[in-house]
């Protein structure tokens, strides 16, 4: 004999609405880390060009005047 419940069958609402979530959740994040970036590029491209003069020009510099 077959049962007829009235109870919904709400297992799969379940599964989707997790996945929906857990997917909203990796755009949100990957969001912040692109605002992120976008935020600290120019002091990063700042720090890289002293960093890059430090070693090109004023290191050999000061090795040159202490007869190195």
């Amino acid at each position: 004999m077959v049962q007829i419940s009235n109870k919904p069958n709400v297992g799969g609402i379940k599964k989707a609405s997790e996945e929906a979530e857990y997917s909203s959740k990796l755009i949100a994040r990957e969001g912040k880390l692109f605002a992120g970036l976008l935020a600290t590029r120019v002091k990063g491209i700042a720090i890289g060009i002293c960093f890059a003069l430090l070693l090109v020009v004023i290191i050999p510099f000061i090795a040159r005047a202490c007869g190195l």
